[in-house]
């Protein structure tokens, strides 16, 4: 199944679930002289999508809904918990503010849990649906791409079940289409430019399996594009995604704007942080260092220093998980990720953006030019704080796995939009709020 449909069940069912409780409640489990008893039907109704959409914005900022939020059965009910009752102060203060007068305890009570308790019970039985009806999908690819994609879709492996393209069935050279018809294959993955075995797609169609490219297969499902998979076909596609003018000065102003704010609101915090790392570590407070980035142009970023001052004595090295250069306030500072917030500055200079590429620093940029396919594509935009890569893959601390990243940043290129700016931030907060970085 496509972890895309399961998430828009999960929303549709929340919504669902809130909008029935705010009108169930009132009317069946409250006395005559609760506030939302006696007010018009019609403003019940639009106080119940007001905490019906408040539900679901909450629970997307907390992540209530996304698949690879895996926790333990009772913590995974705190979380629906803690969403109905930010959903339930919200519809507090909506009905306050119109009717002057509060909704009762009560009431409250049986709303915030009836809503926990609903979303929690359907998410479940959507997670277990799921579950039991993984995608049946052939891979009709060489051994080695489709062991590529096999091992970057293990961290969900309730999403795939594989059929096995060395089976009898292939040995005794039966067509695809009939395969695909005995095996109730759901996805078919081929390589549309080296495939060498003939079938009838429309045949393939007509049976109820999806046909879908090597290219598409990764971006749809795994979220990611292998540098090694890009052809020149697809880099031409880029440029029509990036040069829209208004969309450019839509998100350079957005930028600016959440830039100034975030300053603003957090420099009582980055007091207090210099007054400790001065404390701890001595000066400078503002580490310094040159990145590359928007058009292969180098400038200087700031961030709070994290490492002791000595920690590049013998040259520039990857920076680790883990790393002994890191000071003790240094490794809260990264998880929190308090470090990077000068980079606002970066921002508003126009060195940067919110989100984007992270940018790579220019004494490792010669090496993974020559070893990493189009390595060059991510300076097509300008480097950001946060981005798809930092939230979907660990640390890169190696050519390997800069290469891994790269994967995800041709993602961001290619799939570029406001939507999935917003949903970057939301999982850098999500992130944050669980002190991972």
């Amino acid at each position: 199944m496509d972890s895309r449909l399961e998430k828009s069940c999960k929303v549709f069912f929340d919504l669902l679930i809130a909008l029935t409780v705010v009108l169930v409640v009132p009317f069946f489990f409250s006395p005559v002289s609760e506030t939302l008893v006696l007010v018009s039907k019609e403003r019940v109704l639009i106080y119940g999508l007001s905490f019906s959409l408040s539900f679901l914005l909450f629970g997307e900022f907390l992540g209530v809904r996304e698949p690879n939020f895996q926790i333990g059965l009772a913590k995974s009910f705190l979380l629906p918990l803690l969403n109905a009752s930010l959903a339930t102060l919200t519809l507090l203060v909506v009905v306050w503010a119109v009717e002057y007068s509060f909704i009762g305890r009560f009431a409250l009570g049986k709303i915030l849990l009836g809503t926990a308790i609903g979303s929690f019970t359907s998410n479940l039985l959507i997670n277990k649906f799921f579950s039991n009806h993984p995608t049946r999908c052939l891979l009709l690819l060489s051994p080695q791409r489709r062991d590529q994609i096999i091992e970057a879709s293990q961290d969900r492996p309730q999403l795939f079940k594989w059929v096995d393209p060395h089976s009898t069935d292939f040995q005794d050279n039966q067509s695809i289409e009939r395969i695909c018809k005995a095996k109730d294959v759901d996805l078919l993955a081929i390589d549309e430019e080296n495939s060498d075995i003939d079938f009838d797609i429309v045949e393939i169609l007509s049976q109820g399996t999806q046909v879908i490219g090597l290219l598409d297969f990764w971006q749809k499902y795994l979220g990611c594009i292998p540098p090694a998979e890009v052809n020149q076909s697809w880099l031409t596609k880029l440029d029509l995604r990036m040069r829209n003018p208004v969309a450019l000065k839509l998100k350079r102003s957005a930028d600016v704007i959440f830039s100034v704010i975030a300053l603003i609101l957090t420099a009582p915090l980055l007091f207090f942080v210099f007054f400790l790392v001065s404390i701890e570590s001595g000066f400078p407070l503002i580490f310094r260092q040159t990145r590359t980035g928007f058009h292969n142009r180098n400038f200087t970023i700031y961030k709070i220093r994290t490492m002791k001052k000595d920690a590049e004595r013998e040259g520039a090295t990857w920076a680790r998980e883990n790393d002994i250069r890191i000071t003790s306030l240094g490794k809260i500072l990264r998880k929190l990720r308090i470090d990077e917030i000068p980079q606002f500055w970066n921002v508003i200079k126009g060195d940067m953006s919110i989100v984007g590429p992270r940018p790579e620093r220019p004494e490792f940029q010669q090496e993974l030019l020559l070893k990493v396919p189009h390595w060059n594509t991510r300076h097509l935009v300008k480097p950001g704080i946060t981005g798809w890569a930092q939230i979907k893959y660990r640390y890169a601390s190696s050519m390997d796995a800069s290469e891994q990243k790269l994967a995800f940043d041709l993602y961001y290129l290619r799939n570029l939009s406001f939507a999935l700016d917003f949903e970057i931030i939301l999982a850098t907060l999500r992130s944050i709020g669980k002190g991972s970085r």
